[in-house]
């Protein structure tokens, strides 16, 4: 897994799983008959790395390329 350059976590809950460590985002399943639907799934979140807390790059963070 590849995480942004500037990212880490802060106090804000993951927006994913909501700070429970756990989601549950659908994924494809075909039936015998061809028709392809979505099921839920439960597992660890893979947004926050399991840990509930937000985990991205804020735009304040980043700092711009000193000019030459």
């Amino acid at each position: 897994m590849q995480i942004a350059d500037g990212a880490h976590h802060c106090d804000l809950p993951c927006r994913w799983c909501l700070g429970n460590k756990v989601w549950t985002p659908e994924k494809p399943h075909v039936r015998e008959s061809g028709e392809v639907v979505f099921v839920r799934v439960t597992e660890k979140c893979r947004m926050c790395l399991g840990t509930g807390e937000c985990m991205h790059a804020h735009p304040a963070d980043r700092l711009e390329a000193p000019a030459s």
